[in-house]
């Protein structure tokens, strides 16, 4: 053969094997990395292509405690680590726990006092931390019982206990402040609303003061907040008082939220105990009920410990969160040996016998723990 053919033969050779080592290069610079729905996808795969990557996971606990409303005798304590003492184990033992603080703690200054337009105490706060609480919801239809200046008053004693605080606010930069919060390492947002203040107007050009229940200004703020968090929180005061099943209307709206960003609805206002459900990928409670107050009746004294378990896994550098294993730990509020009014177990409490764990489980459909 020619020399010179060979020649051109051992060029071409060379060209195509560079084109084809530049093009496998290539190939590989270009396939994008395959996106995975969640954790369990990457675990089903099995291929030698993702088998290096090890998920990485850490778990949480997320908790809501329903309402506490200081009626009479309640408002006159000086303190309430004797009332909490009963299920303390279990408050201080949820890492992230709300609270649904319904009647404002605005202080002896402006007069304690219950129901109708409540009152209460500033150490009320000092407790509940002590207790385990790590933050407490204001939006409720008590919050500006005593008019807007019962309500700075009460978020000044908040701010004293450096309790943080949802809801109701006090100027629009404290209202635009993200409520987020780093439990080990898990990012955590939370919002508040209200159907309502009971007739009770909100000054005009103040609507920062309450959160209402607004679908346009809620879409925005969860769906921002659900941009910036590994969870979004939403605590609902909603529903018809004494109802034990919700609302056509508080299940629209969950629906709503849902749709808006929201992973997990923790609900309140009825006074009683209503069911826990899941719309779409939320986790909803709907009412869970009084946690503290003193009002007479066997389903008002019921209440408890609603609970989630976040997860939150890296699957080669992208991270997935799951809400899972809700569960419920029922509470009763009842008269200690020195007629005092305190939290308990429900098991130890004596209560009529429908209100029974049994029946907890069978109308909340989650199990107890």
């Amino acid at each position: 053969m020619n020399k010179k053919i060979v020649n051109l033969l051992m060029i071409v050779f060379i060209i195509s094997g560079w084109g084809f080592i530049a093009y496998g290069v290539n190939s590989l610079l270009d396939k994008q990395p395959t996106v995975l729905k969640a954790p369990a996808d990457f675990l089903k795969r099995g291929n030698s292509t993702t088998l290096h990557f090890e998920p990485h996971s850490k778990t949480i606990t997320i908790g809501m405690i329903g309402d506490i409303l200081l009626h009479h005798p309640l408002f006159t304590y000086d303190n309430y680590d004797f009332a909490f003492a009963g299920v303390k184990d279990k408050l201080i033992g949820i890492d992230f726990l709300l609270a649904n603080q319904e009647s404002m703690p605005g202080g002896k200054e402006l007069g304690l006092s219950g129901y109708p337009s409540f009152n209460s105490p500033k150490h009320i706060i000092r407790d509940l931390k002590v207790n385990g609480v790590d933050m407490i919801s204001i939006a409720n239809n008590h919050t500006i019982d005593r008019k807007e200046a019962g309500l700075r008053k009460a978020i000044g004693h908040i701010k004293e206990y450096n309790m943080p605080y949802v809801g109701a606010y006090t100027s629009i930069e404290d209202k635009s402040a993200n409520r987020i919060l780093e439990v080990d390492g898990i990012q955590i947002g939370v919002l508040s609303y209200t159907y309502g203040t009971n007739g009770n107007p909100v000054p005009h050009g103040k609507e920062y003061l309450v959160s209402l229940i607004d679908r346009e200004r809620m879409q925005q703020e969860i769906s921002h907040l659900s941009g910036l968090v590994d969870v979004v929180v939403v605590s609902m005061h909603w529903g018809n008082e004494y109802q034990l099943t919700p609302s056509q209307g508080q299940e629209e709206l969950a629906q709503f939220v849902s749709d808006a960003g929201a992973d997990i609805i923790f609900g309140h206002h009825p006074h009683v105990l209503q069911k826990y459900d899941e719309v779409g990928k939320t986790k909803v409670f709907y009412s869970l009920g009084n946690f503290y107050s003193a009002q007479q009746f066997d389903s008002t004294n019921i209440g408890g410990i609603a609970r989630v378990t976040v997860r939150r896994t890296e699957v080669a550098g992208k991270y997935y969160t799951e809400v899972l294993d809700p569960v419920f730990y029922p509470t009763a509020v009842k008269r200690d040996d020195k007629k005092r009014f305190v939290v308990v177990p429900l098991r130890n409490a004596g209560t009529s016998a429908m209100y029974d764990e049994g029946w907890i489980g069978k109308h909340l459909g989650v199990p107890s723990w």
